[in-house]
Parts: C-alpha cells; structure tokens; sequence
C-alpha cells in the first residue's frame, strides 16, 4: 500500500500538463499583446509630438520672414488673395519703384509652398510708375536669374491675406493666415505686420 502510494505521488510531482501549459501560453500572449499595443501607442503619441513641434518651428520662420519683409518695405504696391509684391527701398530716391527695388511674396497652391521672389544683384534695371500693372510686369520675370525664387514654406495647405484698405498701395496693415500640414497634423498659423506707407498720402 505505501508502495503504490508512493508511485502516486511521484507521478503527481512530475510537471505540468498539456492544460496547464496552453494556460501559460494564453497568459503569456494576453500580456505580450498588451505590452505590443502600449508600445504602439507611446511610439504614436512620441510621433505625433515630434510633428508637432516641427509644424510649430516651421510656422515660426515662416511667420517671422513674412513679418519683417513687410516691416522693412516701403510701401505695397500690389496684392492679392495669396500674393504681394512689395518696394522694398527707394535706392535712388526718385520717388518711384524699380526692378531692383521690388520683391514677390505669393502662394504656390500646385506645389503647396510660399515663395519669395526678389532681384538678383547688377540686373539691367526697369523703371516703374505707380499706376503700372505690377503684376503682370513681375510674372514676366520672376524665377528667371534676374528674379530668382527662394522656397520660405513646404507642405503650405492655404495662403491668405487681408489688407487695412481696399487699395493696397494705402494700406498699412498687412494680415496674413496659413495652414500647414506635416504627418497626420493640421497647423493654422497667423501673422500681421504694419508696412510703412511712406509715400501715399
């Protein structure tokens, strides 16, 4: 009798059966599945935050730039929905714009992008009075090496400004709005500048 009760006992003590162990596996799994989905999210979350914070550096420079060449500009001598063309400085003080003078800030709604167009240095200037079509007369040039573009903002969703005055060449405020896109977040930024005016009135 203790024989055979030994042998029990011996049995009992040998390990896990085949339950016990499929047990063990689904356990296992559940946690692993757990731990799989937190690291998804804190992975999203660190990814979200990195686009973020590259939106916001984007849609400072951006912001800053349009700013400060309204700021240091003349006086707005054409404008649109999505464009400006500004007089930077009269450097020769005869009391009108030039080619060498000017510079182009518009939205490129094809290639989602702002670009600023300004005069290379030694051009063969163009004199322009105030009443001529400025728009006309810079899309003719800009891009080209006289006039060359340089790309102040990528992945731009919309471009829109506003102006104090229904003619631009009076205005004095210069309000601007964009939307920015990087990763799966949105971004508006918004901008305004006083222009100085120094020459209607």
């Amino acid at each position: 009798m203790r024989r055979h009760s030994s042998i029990i006992n011996r049995h009992a003590c040998r390990g896990l059966t085949l339950l016990e162990l499929l047990l063990a596996l689904a356990g296992t799994a559940v946690i692993g599945s757990a731990v799989a989905a937190m690291l998804t999210g804190v992975a999203y979350g660190t990814s979200v935050d990195k686009d973020m914070r590259s939106l916001i550096t984007r849609q400072m420079a951006l912001r800053a730039r349009v700013e400060a060449e309204v700021r240091e500009s003349r006086m707005l001598l054409d404008a649109g929905a999505d464009y400006m063309i500004l007089w930077s400085a009269d450097s020769n003080d005869d009391g009108l714009p030039s080619k060498a003078e000017i510079q182009v800030i518009e939205y490129d709604a094809v290639m989602d992008r702002v670009m600023r167009y300004a005069p290379a240095p030694l051009i063969a200037d163009v004199d322009y009075a105030l009443t001529d079509d400025f728009r006309t007369a810079t899309n003719s040039y800009k891009g080209e090496s006289t006039f060359p573009g340089e790309r102040w903002g990528e992945q731009i969703s919309s471009f829109a400004l506003t102006l104090d005055h229904i003619d631009p060449q009076s205005a004095r405020l210069v309000s601007f709005r964009f939307g920015m896109v990087g990763g799966e977040v949105p971004y508006t930024g918004i901008g305004a500048a006083a222009i100085r005016n120094e020459v209607s009135e």
